[in-house]
Parts: C-alpha cells; sequence; structure tokens
C-alpha cells in the first residue's frame, strides 16, 4: 500500500528508509536477538514480496537485493548478538574474578593475621614490610619498630642473619636457637623457615618467613631431660644420674689417690607405713627423708634415690688409706642413721623410721659403678639380716651370701611346686596346762639340705614376694586341716589354731577375699581360726586396716599379736583392733622384775 508504484525516484527514497530504518535498530535490538530478527523481517521482507508480486525484471531484481541486504542484516546482527554476549559473559566473569581476588585477599589477610606462627615479610634489600600480631608478640616488640627494619644492617645474631642472606640469595633460609631481638630487650627460643619471593620472571624480589616460638616446647624437653635424670618425687638424682656420677666419682679417685664410699640405704618396714596409712604418707616420708639426707651431708657429697625406699649417698674424698676412709664412711653413715630415725609427724601420725645401710668403699681393682652398686646393696641386705637399723660394710663373704639367697630362692618356687613344705602344730596352753589351741609352724624338707629353719628362708621369701603364695598355701592347708578335725571330733569348743600372717600378706588388697574363699573352698569352721600378726606390721591402723579385723572378726576368726614390745609399742592404738590375745615378746619381760623401772613399769599398766 505504501510502496509508490509510479513514481522511481518515490521508490528510491522509500528503499532507503527502509533500510535506514533496519539498519538504525541493529544497534539497540541487537542485544535480544529474537528482537533484531523479527524487527528486520518485519520491515525488510515485505518489500520483496511486493517486488515478486509486481513482476518484471527490475522488480525482481530489486527484491532480491533487498533480501540479500536482508540476510547479510541479519547475519550482522547475529554476529553483533554473538560479541555482546561475549562480552557481558566477559564483564559478568570480570566481575566475580574481582570478587574472589577480594574474598582471597580479606582471606589471607585473616590467616596472616592470625596465624600462630609468626609471619613477616621483606624486600630483596631485607627490609620488613609487613608482619602479623604472632610475629610481633613473639618478638616482643611493637609493630612501628619491626616494619622497616633493616635486617642486615640491624640484626647481630649472625645465624639469623645467615638465614635472611641465604633466603634472599639461595632461595631459602633456616634459623634455630635463641634469638635475641634488637628492638627490644627479650630473647626467645625459635625455630625460623625463610623462602624467597619470585617474581613471573624468576627472580627473587624479596623473602617471607615463618617464626615458631619454641619456649614451650624447650621447657619441655628441658623437663624431659630433668625427669630422665632426677627423681619426680624428691627432686633427687636418679639411678641413670647416679651410675654416671659414680663412675666419674670412682675414675678420679684413681686418679687422685684417695677413697670414695656408696651407701645404700633402705627404710626398714616402710611397705608396712606404704601399706598401713596410704601411699600419699608414703610419698611424704620419702621426701622427708630425702630433704634429711640433703641438709645432712657434706657439701663435696651426693645423695640420688634409686625408687622405692631406697637411697644412695656417693661420699669423696675420704682419706687416702683404706682404714682411715672406713672410719670416716662409719661416722658418716651413723649421723645419717641418727637424722633419719629422729621421730617425726607426717600428717598427724608419729613416725621412728630407721635406716638399713649398706656400705662399699671404691676404687677396687677392676670393679665398676654397678659392681660397686651391687655390693653396697648386698651389704644392705646383711644389715637387714642382722636386725634392721644397722650399718654392714661389703665383703667377699657377703657376695657368697648374697649368691646363696639367689639359689635360696629359685628352691623355694620350686619347694611350693613340689610340696616340701610341711605344717607342724606347737600346742598352746595356761598356766594351768589346759590346752587352748595350736600354732602353726612352716617348716621345709628340703630334698638335698635337709630341714631348713624358717629364719634361713622367710626372709628371702618376704625379699622376693613368694610369702603371699606360702601364705596362702599354709592358710589353705590349716582349714583343710581344721575341717578334718572338727568333722571328727578332735576339735571343738574354745580350742583354736592360729596362723602367723606376715604384713605383706595382711596389706594386699584382696586379703579378706582370699581368706573368705580359702574357708568356702575348705569348708572350714571360721570361729577355729586364728590370725597372727606382728606388731611391726601394724605401724598405726588406718581406717581400711581396721575394717579388716572387724570384717574377718565377725565371721568368728580371732587375732592375735606377736612379739609385742619388739617395737615402737603404742598401748592406745591396740583399742581400735578387735584383738583377742596379746603375745609379749620375751625380750621384753625378761628380767623385767630385777629393776626398780621394770616393777614401775608392770605396776603402771596393771593400774
Amino acid at each position: 500500500m505504501l510502496y509508490p508504484e509510479q513514481s522511481q525516484q518515490n521508490q528510491t527514497v522509500f528503499f532507503l528508509i527502509l533500510t535506514g530504518l533496519a539498519a538504525g535498530a541493529i544497534a539497540s535490538l541487537c542485544p535480544s536477538l529474537p528482537a533484531v530478527l523479527g524487527y528486520l523481517s518485519l520491515v525488510l521482507l515485505p518489500l520483496p514480496i511486493k517486488m515478486m508480486l509486481l513482476g518484471g525484471s527490475e522488480a525482481m531484481f530489486v527484491g532480491l537485493l533487498v533480501l540479500l541486504f536482508w540476510a547479510i542484516v541479519i547475519v550482522g546482527s547475529m554476529k553483533i548478538n554473538s560479541n555482546i554476549r561475549e562480552n557481558i559473559e566477559l564483564r559478568l566473569q570480570s566481575i566475580e574474578r574481582e570478587k574472589t581476588i577480594r574474598a582471597n585477599e580479606e582471606r589471607y589477610r585473616h590467616i596472616f593475621s592470625s596465624a600462630p606462627l609468626g609471619i613477616f615479610q621483606y624486600n630483596v634489600q631485607s627490609v620488613i614490610h609487613d608482619c602479623n600480631d604472632a610475629f610481633v608478640s613473639i618478638i616482643g616488640s611493637s609493630r612501628e619498630k619491626l616494619v622497616g627494619l633493616n635486617m642486615l644492617e640491624s640484626l647481630k645474631d649472625q645465624g639469623m642473619l645467615s638465614g635472611i642472606k641465604d633466603s634472599l640469595t639461595k632461595g631459602e633460609g633456616y634459623f634455630e636457637g635463641d634469638y635475641s631481638a634488637v628492638t627490644c630487650d627479650k630473647t626467645t627460643p625459635v625455630r625460623v623457615f625463610l623462602k624467597a619471593i619470585r617474581s613471573s620472571k624468576d627472580t627473587i624480589v624479596g623473602g617471607v618467613g615463618i617464626v615458631e616460638d619454641f619456649t614451650e616446647k624447650k621447657w619441655s624437653e628441658q623437663q624431659i631431660r630433668y625427669h630422665t635424670t632426677y627423681d619426680f618425687l624428691t627432686g633427687l638424682p636418679n639411678r641413670r644420674l647416679l651410675l654416671d656420677h659414680l663412675s666419674n666419682e670412682i675414675s678420679r679417685s684413681e686418679r687422685h689417690g684417695h677413697y670414695g664410699a656408696l651407701l645404700f640405704i633402705d627404710l626398714d618396714n616402710f611397705k608396712t607405713i606404704n601399706d598401713s596409712l596410704g601411699h600419699s604418707i608414703g610419698d611424704e616420708v620419702l621426701k622427708l627423708v630425702s630433704k634429711r639426707l640433703t641438709e645432712n651431708i657434706r657439701r663435696e657429697d651426693s645423695a640420688a634415690r634409686m625408687g622405692g625406699d631406697e637411697f644412695i649417698l656417693i661420699l669423696t674424698e675420704l682419706d687416702a688409706t683404706i682404714e682411715r676412709a672406713a672410719e670416716k664412711v662409719r661416722t658418716i653413715a651413723e649421723e645419717i642413721s641418727l637424722c633419719i630415725s629422729a621421730p617425726c609427724m607426717v600428717e598427724g601420725h608419729e613416725m621412728h623410721i630407721t635406716p638399713s645401710i649398706g656400705v662399699s668403699l671404691f676404687p677396687k681393682p677392676g670393679i665398676g659403678s654397678d659392681d660397686i652398686l651391687k655390693q653396697a646393696d648386698t651389704a644392705m641386705y646383711k644389715a637387714k639380716a642382722a636386725g634392721c637399723n644397722e650399718i654392714r660394710f661389703f665383703s667377699p663373704s657377703m657376695q657368697d651370701a648374697a649368691d646363696e639367697r639367689l639359689r635360696l630362692h629359685s628352691e623355694i618356687r620350686r619347694a611350693l611346686d613340689k610340696e616340701e613344705f610341711t605344717i607342724y602344730y606347737q600346742p598352746q596352753v595356761d598356766k594351768s596346762g589346759r590346752l587352748l589351741g595350736a600354732e602353726a609352724l612352716l617348716r621345709w624338707h628340703h630334698a638335698e639340705r635337709g630341714m631348713v629353719p624358717p629364719g634361713a628362708f622367710l626372709p628371702v621369701a618376704e625379699e622376693t614376694g613368694i610369702m603371699t603364695d606360702i601364705g596362702q598355701w599354709v592358710l589353705r592347708t590349716v582349714c583343710g586341716h581344721i575341717k578334718k578335725w572338727s568333722d571328727s571330733g578332735q576339735l571343738g569348743g574354745s580350742l583354736y589354731i592360729s596362723v602367723n600372717i606376715s604384713g605383706k600378706e595382711f596389706y594386699t588388697p584382696d586379703f579378706v577375699e582370699t581368706v573368705v574363699r580359702i574357708i568356702d573352698e575348705t569348708g572350714a569352721d571360721p570361729k577355729y581360726l586364728g590370725i597372727e600378726l606382728t606388731e611391726g606390721s601394724l605401724i598405726s591402723p588406718s581406717v581400711d586396716v581396721v575394717e579388716k579385723f572387724m570384717t574377718l572378726r565377725k565371721l568368728g576368726i580371732t587375732f592375735s599379736i606377736d612379739d609385742f614390745g619388739t617395737g615402737y609399742s603404742s598401748l592406745s592404738y591396740l583399742k581400735s583392733l578387735p584383738l583377742n590375745t596379746l603375745k609379749i615378746d620375751r625380750s621384753f619381760v625378761n628380767d623385767i622384775g630385777d629393776s626398780i623401772h621394770g616393777v614401775v613399769l608392770v605396776d603402771t599398766i596393771i593400774m
């Protein structure tokens, strides 16, 4: 309708207007491909259709030109649309990358500032241009003093300087040690890892250092080293440090021609204290003994704790002659024994601690520190065998006795397995001769030695821990006899059979359960069973000890205290125990009426 068919000039103008409308809309519509395609098709396609309808060569030619123009404009629009879309996507990607970079920078800054390790950055001139809070804290200075510091010009520590130079020349450096800051008065044990920062051309443009504060680790290592050489409880040197020190003193004595001595100290009846009053009180006793030792030895001498209740003294530069050296050792040992034995109060309990001391002099040809220690240990056991609270010097015969004790230990174990032990019963009567009961006595019929007296093997059994097994065997055997005799009518009324129980057995945690189990298994009537304990095994009865007494007493078992008067006797603690019999030791009553003091004592107790 709008096409001017009669005027060629008008047709040209109309054609130019359409092409202008088409071209002008491309810029604004290209971002939307459907819009530009629709618009161009609406504007341009009707004209070639009109030309084809009119017919004629000229009209057909114009129509084809318009179609070609339409196709070119469509392809161009699509290309422009594609470019616009790509540009938009690139812009969006650029925005996302910028966000990511900013987030990474913030994350890096957060990590940098809050890292537990110290971090600092420096340029190729070794000038610090950034550092985190941990680095400031480790160095102990301020950020203002650290940032801008030229390390190569200011640092005095050659190890740190060497690490900085290596990082800027070789690519990496390292420093470990005590670093003294130049910006403040502080020395800190540190470990520093230094790494070069390189440009895109692989040239070094600076470096970064990571600093680890070794203060706590160094303290922990010192503590570990300390506890490998010192006793945790008492603070005294332990066995390891003792042997090193002893070896050095033996060598020094050999060079200078003078004698020294090693004193092996063991506390008498300490296990009884530990078991009856508890390990906490036992620990306090050990600390007290340690304090007394360190306060009463010469400056040139040293004390150590072997473990348990065993202590060592090393005496040096005693004398050039062995006789005078031995005299000095005995004097010192007696003074040590007196200072340890002084009465003391530990958490409300009065203690009377005595030591058994073994002595071995050095140097001796071909005898090293281990052997000197063994010799003193052997002498200490000899002191214990003499009745405790004694001092004994090592002699070769003692080593023979120690070897014999070791053989006896093995034979005791075999004797228990081979049933070489037997029980004898010693009647107990009153002053009129009436039978009250009997005491079970353990005897050993050795296949080669014959009858071995109890005094020869029971102390060894106590020392080596076999006594508990022997004690259970004795208790089971006696309960079996009680069952047999009571069933046959041989045992009845108020008669009883008493069994001696060692302190080590009594203080085992499951002692009561063991006694009850054996009674149940054998079927023995507990009213015929009596238990004897020595006075020395009852230092100061604790609640646990009294509870053991009461539990067994309720079953009908009777109790007696043997050897009363041989230790630090205290009549007061007897009130807390359900005792049936108090067996006063012969040494306490012998000749008691021959002196005025003995008579007064008897009268006082009776009153």
